[in-house]
């Protein structure tokens, strides 16, 4: 499925472990969920959020839902996308308020912790 590859490539950067296996052992559902992840990434004029902004609400929702590898692919999307650390922060800040602090002890201090660490090297 080169279309697969394309678009995980092309957004995350490779097609992560848990949806490599609902393609082999669902195929059915994986092609569904592939479509439902082409569209939400569809840029404007189709879509109406740029990338950076999809990126967040992925990192954020990632986190609330306390999916860190999801959230850790996520932050280095954002940033390239053009996201800032202080963003990403401020973002998950307010996941903290609504969800409390057990969605930052368990993925949003280690999505900082990978931000800082991408950042640190982009520097030096």
């Amino acid at each position: 499925m080169a279309e697969a590859e394309d678009h995980f490539g092309q957004t995350i950067g490779s097609v992560p472990d848990s949806v490599a296996l609902l393609r082999r052992h669902a195929p059915e559902a994986f092609a569904a969920y592939l479509m439902a992840r082409e569209a939400a990434y569809r840029p404007p004029p189709e879509g109406h959020l740029p990338l950076a902004s999809k990126e967040l609400v992925f990192i954020v929702l990632d986190v609330v839902a306390g999916h860190v590898e999801g959230a850790l692919a996520h932050a280095e999307a954002g940033l390239r996308a053009g996201l800032t650390p202080g963003q990403i922060m401020e973002a998950l800040s307010i996941a903290i308020l609504v969800h409390g602090h057990q969605c930052w002890a368990r993925a949003g201090a280690a999505v900082m912790r990978h931000v800082e660490h991408i950042t640190a090297s982009e520097q030096g």
